[in-house]
């Protein structure tokens, strides 16, 4: 039966294991897998605090970015039917920032030692002037942790959508990332996305190369869902997603603590994108009753050979 929505969840599989916290938007909290040689490695920088602050949340594990990734500037959408205002957020002002769905509690059941659920009916609000229920599905195994998240239009008309994670990665400061992309979206100073331009091979990650000192902040499309990263100790961390999933955002903050690889379905501002008539911004728009899904899978594995391209 649900869990009240306080209520932590821990998943067990072998000597796997993850924290997921539905009142803290939904959030796996921590996770640690088992290592090809039997070790048991922690794969996010933990998320610590017992519940969020929907403004200002800290730092850590996986949200879930529903019903969009990212920024939509100056917190207005342009829609067919007229710009739609939103509630900016107070970290990205003028702008929004990734949805509303991470900062309200979920409800949860767990199905089985190593499966659990959770659901959120999101009411229409400053945030999101449409009615919408999400949902995760969440599968752990010894080596992966696989995830489904869907959204579906609750309201009686249609609905700008997208979906994605934001995971917080324990990484080495060189640690080598290696994936296959076609485009990068440029920013402005705040974080939005201008245009799309082919990705040249000195921006590439193809074959994997150490992760550049410093700042990083990358909005990548055509990406082939595909991607291994360096964990600390030795070990690599893969993810796939579906083909839902053709975005990808990297982000790490100047003291570097953590690696964000977001796994998206759309640009940041991609709606807006879309209005201004650029193609490729991975945006969708839901009729009343339809629903978007996409999958991942984090799964460790044995670190490959050293390369010396």
């Amino acid at each position: 039966m649900p869990d009240a929505p306080s209520a932590d969840i821990v998943l067990r599989a072998g000597g796997a294991q993850a924290l997921l916290r539905p009142a803290a938007g939904g959030r796996v909290c921590s996770l640690r897998l088992e290592a090809p040689g039997g070790d048991v490695v922690p794969v996010l920088f933990a998320y610590e605090p017992a519940d969020v602050d929907p403004l200002r949340w800290a730092k850590g594990g996986i949200y879930p970015l529903v019903p969009y990734s990212n920024r939509i500037a100056q917190a207005r959408l342009h829609t067919p039917q007229g710009a739609v205002g939103l509630s900016p957020h107070p970290d990205a002002h003028p702008h929004t920032l990734h949805g509303n769905a991470h900062g309200m509690p979920w409800q949860a059941t767990q199905t089985q030692d190593a499966q659990a659920t959770m659901t959120l009916e999101s009411a229409p609000c400053a945030a999101w002037p449409w009615r919408y229920q999400a949902w995760q599905r969440l599968h752990l195994e010894p080596n992966a942790l696989r995830l489904e998240l869907g959204i579906v239009n609750r309201d009686d008309r249609p609905m700008p959508a997208g979906l994605g994670w934001h995971p917080y990665l324990l990484h080495r400061p060189q640690a080598r990332i290696g994936l296959s992309a076609t485009t990068l979206w440029p920013t402005t100073d705040d974080f939005l996305a201008t245009h799309a331009r082919p990705l040249r091979p000195d921006e590439g990650y193809v074959p994997p190369r150490a992760l550049r000192p410093g700042t990083l902040t990358d909005y990548l499309s055509g990406w082939d869902g595909r991607l291994d990263v360096d964990l600390p100790g030795g070990a690599v961390l893969s993810m796939q997603a579906d083909e839902a999933v053709s975005h990808l955002v990297l982000h790490r903050p100047p003291d570097g603590r953590y690696l964000c690889v977001e796994p998206v379905t759309h640009v940041a501002d991609g709606f807006n994108l879309e209005a201004r008539g650029l193609a490729g911004t991975g945006t969708c728009w839901l009729a009343a009753g339809q629903s978007l899904r996409a999958t991942l899978c984090l799964r460790l594995r044995a670190a490959a050979p050293e390369s010396s391209s």
